[in-house]
């Protein structure tokens, strides 16, 4: 899967970081918070893309591993936070604090990993499979509260509004999700597939979302001629 790996890591890679731009120059018109954890972890989603892009295009090294690892575990608590600062900012900046705090020790772990060099010979080594357990621990950490920030916020926000740009969002994020556990499976393909289809999905949730607003925007006030 060299070539098409390195294809759709390409492509995630550039919607992601299309995605990020438009959301941090959103942020630094309006400042806030949301808008900043949003690109931060859509930045982050696309520098992971690009680092399995690289990995298709000229093989595994362990720097390419770790600085993939080291992105690509918090991303989605990331983007977590910014659904949280969504519906309540106490809540936001507590579960802000909780990912710092982790991904201090989870940084320092990285660092002082050693990696299987066996392991970067598979395909495509999710999960971890190549650093040892004291820094895989830390994975579901981020995972899990990030995944029900994200799919949860945006799945009670089309139940509360009925706007589907919710919904986009909330499938896109299941979508990534359910790629990387098929590939723990042992089938590699979806995780690219996954990353790919699911941000795709959830940048297009992000495009209605702004139609909607250009479209509730009041027309400016006409001035007499």
């Amino acid at each position: 899967m060299s070539f098409e790996g390195a294809a759709i890591s390409l492509g995630a890679t550039v919607i992601s970081l299309a995605f990020a731009s438009l959301v941090f120059a959103q942020w630094l018109g309006r400042r806030r918070p949301y808008q900043l954890a949003w690109s931060l972890g859509l930045g982050l989603y696309a520098i992971a893309a690009f680092m399995q892009f690289l990995a298709e295009a000229y093989g595994w090294s362990v720097t390419v591993y770790k600085i993939y690892y080291l992105v690509a575990a918090p991303l989605v608590a990331v983007l977590g936070i910014g659904s949280v600062f969504l519906v309540h900012r106490r809540a936001g900046i507590g579960f802000a604090l909780y990912t710092v705090a982790i991904f201090i020790g989870f940084a320092a772990a990285v660092a002082g990993a050693t990696v299987n060099t066996d392991a970067l010979a598979s395909a495509i080594p999710v999960a971890g499979t190549a650093l040892p357990d004291n820094v895989r621990i830390f994975s579901p950490l981020f995972t899990v509260p990030g995944s029900v920030a994200l799919i949860g916020v945006a799945a009670y926000s089309y139940w509360r509004s009925r706007l589907s740009f919710n919904l986009w969002i909330g499938i896109g994020a299941l979508i990534v999700a359910a790629g990387g556990s098929l590939a723990r499976f042992n089938i590699s393909w979806a995780l690219y597939v996954g990353e790919l289809v699911g941000i795709a999905v959830m940048f297009e949730g992000f495009l209605r979302s702004q139609d909607l607003a250009k479209v509730s925007r009041p027309a400016p006030a006409q001035t007499p001629s």
